[in-house]
């Protein structure tokens, strides 16, 4: 998963790159791949003592300045989330900024629809579902509403996929201030909400400094400061969030494993994304859910008191399961 870092000159964009890649000599210039936080797979690491622990991980590039230069957005097509940080720093209008940049998106995206529809009607092509579907999109667009908030069906996302379009993304919205990240900003919020987005409060600044604590360190601090986890988790949480992921878990010997996946699949999806033999072969799922592993990690008691669950294809897979799947090839 692709995070792309934009935003206006000076909005602290590039700090908060260097924060999350816990240096403040990282190279902005080249991606950063990220572990995705969870407190569940350090339990099983502690729990199992596998060889290799290994965490979901993002991708997070900052796109240089001028963020939304034509070269630039070209680099935004490819992010799965985009993530704009807004320069909060004096309190200035933060709205108006965000509203600039919506617009710079949201224009175009008309500009390829545009296009793209006067390509089809020449190629006599104006009566198709997708001509139609991009007449519909322009109208969205002329009244200044972003395309996150249209209301699309599969068959219309899957017309859309190869566009890429920027404000069809999922949206973060950073307020990097200074001070007390957690104050909240009632305008920008509403803003935000309206055009489908989540915001976040963060001090990029303050997150950087942040890393050179040492890690087991870094717990007790954000407790005094008033925080509950760091900027940085609840980024990294949110752009799950906006994709509509959870995680299962695989366990083993040689490694214990988080594995990202779309809300609503199925064991057999599950199957498939850590192995297309397991997918192929897949005959049942064992399925221990979280909360009961976490209070029980014994398999051999759990399948002695009968809480292994034995699952077929179709069962969907929840947040934090703990899956093994049988398969024969």
């Amino acid at each position: 998963m692709k995070i792309a870092l934009a935003g206006k000159q000076g909005c602290g964009r590039s700090t908060l790159f260097r924060a999350l890649a816990g240096s403040p000599e990282a190279d902005s210039g080249k991606p950063l791949t990220v572990k995705v936080p969870d407190h569940r797979l350090d339990f099983l690491e502690r729990i199992h003592n596998p060889l290799k622990n290994i965490h979901a991980t993002v991708v997070f590039f900052d796109v240089p300045t001028p963020s939304f230069s034509s070269k630039n957005l070209t680099l935004i097509r490819n992010a799965a989330v985009l993530t704009i940080v807004l320069d909060n720093y004096a309190l200035g209008d933060t709205v108006n900024d965000f509203n600039e940049i919506e617009s710079e998106l949201i224009l175009n995206d008309m500009a390829l629809c545009e296009k793209r529809l006067a390509r089809l009607v020449k190629e006599s092509k104006g009566k198709t579902r997708e001509a139609l579907l991009l007449g519909n999109l322009q109208k969205h667009m002329e009244n200044g509403s972003p395309l996150r908030i249209f209301n699309l069906d599969k068959g219309e996302a899957a017309i859309l996929a190869p566009y890429a379009l920027l404000s069809l993304k999922p949206l973060i919205v950073v307020s990097n201030r200074m001070g007390d990240p957690i104050t909240p900003d009632d305008e920008l919020s509403a803003a935000v909400s309206e055009h489908g987005g989540i915001l976040l409060a963060i001090d990029a600044g303050f997150e950087l400094e942040l890393t050179e604590i040492d890690e087991s360190e870094q717990a007790p601090f954000l407790e005094s400061m008033g925080y509950s986890s760091s900027g940085l988790s609840r980024l990294i949480r949110s752009a799950y969030s906006t994709l509509d992921l959870i995680v299962f878990f695989t366990i083993g010997k040689d490694e214990t494993r988080a594995w990202p996946i779309r809300k609503g699949s199925t064991a057999l999806d599950a199957a498939g994304i850590i192995h297309s033999d397991l997918e192929r072969g897949f005959i049942r799922a064992v399925v221990v859910p979280w909360e009961l592993y976490h209070e029980h990690p014994d398999r051999t008691l759990l399948k002695e008191k009968g809480e292994l669950r034995i699952e077929g294809k179709e069962y969907t897979v929840e947040d934090g399961d703990l899956i093994e799947i049988r398969f024969n090839v």
